[in-house]
């Protein structure tokens, strides 16, 4: 959301960054002890997601189980079908925003309608939509349970679909032997998600489940979508929780402004020592090729040659770390002339009535402040 300060002289400060929107999704396994080692490893977070999205969550007599600063929203019990996805919201977050749970007469696949008018990620992205699924085998061959157009839906808002979707599909664990029936159940989805322009935000290859028994296969089940009106804000898939003793993996996704990104850092090309790096970079032998390559090794022997290379320009190249408070019109010059204003402010204030030195604070303020401008605008 966007902030707006003004300062105690009455000019407007620079609005802070706005609070990135962290999202957690987990498979419980229906156990009550996973759920709350979940909530527990929260603790190890800077700060505790926005949305903890459950899949399979525990249900005792028609109800979930509560955590204390979490609402949580399910689908309803009627008919006794217990709810098989869920929303724990965070109360801080909840004070903040207008919030629509939507159901679908089931119990496996919910979604949250999210607003607010200051915008989430700019002042125009004043909603959008999570949907949570936890789609199970179907009752004919090569299906699942929850509908594509559920999971994937037409929609005006930025569009967020996440869950336990039980499918294998290359483009998102490529170095999985596949069954041609596997291919056969998630093709559809991911057909669905490109011709949409849905973009998948798992890591390629990075596991999510891992089999409890000794001849299960590890593979990739819990997937997030983000629509093209929200990819442009997704910022970070990861995995950074410590295990709750479900056999799926906690994920945390981070969605924020990419103004408001902190830049990576890049090489300082003016501090690096050139000839020293030169040098080095000529005593660099690159290790012959295998004789009989194949994939794999055809990959060790690039990347253990790329790493020497990379460790050797690391070495010799220093890196300029951006901020959010950093100026790239900032100049010696600047720094110089403020240095002179604080120097000539500090005197002026041992004797307020010295009208030589007040003088001289002003001509040092003005001549800052100009030079600041015109560095911004030769910029």
């Amino acid at each position: 959301m966007q902030y707006n300060q003004t300062s105690c002289g009455g000019e407007q400060a620079s609005p802070p960054p706005p609070k990135p929107f962290t999202l957690v999704q987990h498979n419980c396994l229906r156990s009550r002890d996973v759920f709350l080692s979940l909530f527990g490893s929260f603790t190890q977070l800077s700060l505790p997601p926005s949305i903890v999205a459950l899949q399979d969550p525990p249900v005792y007599r028609g109800k979930l189980p509560s955590f204390n600063q979490f609402t949580v929203f399910s689908p309803p019990t009627d008919g006794g079908c217990k709810p098989r996805v869920a929303f724990y919201v965070y109360s801080s977050f909840l004070t903040t925003v207008s919030l629509l749970p939507r159901f679908c007469g089931r119990g496996d696949v919910m979604a949250l309608d999210l607003f607010t008018p200051d915008g989430f990620f700019n002042p125009s992205t004043t909603g959008f939509t999570i949907i949570n699924s936890y789609s199970t085998k179907g009752r004919l061959n090569n299906t699942r349970s929850v509908p594509l157009d559920l999971i994937f839906p037409v929609s005006p808002l930025p569009t967020l679909t996440l869950g336990d979707l039980n499918i294998h599909h290359p483009t998102a664990d490529p170095l999985r032997v596949f069954k041609e029936e596997e291919i056969a159940t998630s093709t559809p989805y991911f057909d669905r998600a490109t011709e949409l322009g849905f973009s998948r935000l798992n890591i390629p290859g990075v596991f999510t489940r891992f089999s409890m028994s000794l001849i299960g296969r590890p593979g990739v089940l819990d997937l997030a979508f983000a629509c093209p009106l929200l990819a442009p804000y997704f910022s970070e898939w990861a995995d950074p929780l410590p295990s709750t003793g479900s056999d799926h993996l906690a994920i945390l996704l981070r969605f924020e402004a990419p103004l408001f990104r902190a830049a990576p850092p890049t090489p300082n090309w003016a501090l690096t020592d050139w000839p020293t790096l030169e040098s080095s970079l000529k005593a660099t032998r690159v290790s012959p090729a295998p004789p009989i390559p194949t994939t794999r090794s055809l990959d060790i022997w690039f990347k253990t040659n790329l790493d020497r290379i990379t460790a050797e320009l690391a070495l010799h190249i220093p890196v300029k770390r951006v901020t959010f408070r950093s100026k790239p019109w900032w100049s010696a010059l600047v720094s110089q002339l403020r240095k002179a204003y604080n120097s000539a402010l500090r005197s002026s204030k041992v004797d307020r009535f010295d009208a030589a030195l007040l003088a001289s604070a002003r001509a040092a303020r003005t001549a800052y402040f100009k030079a600041i401008k015109k560095a911004k605008r030769d910029q």
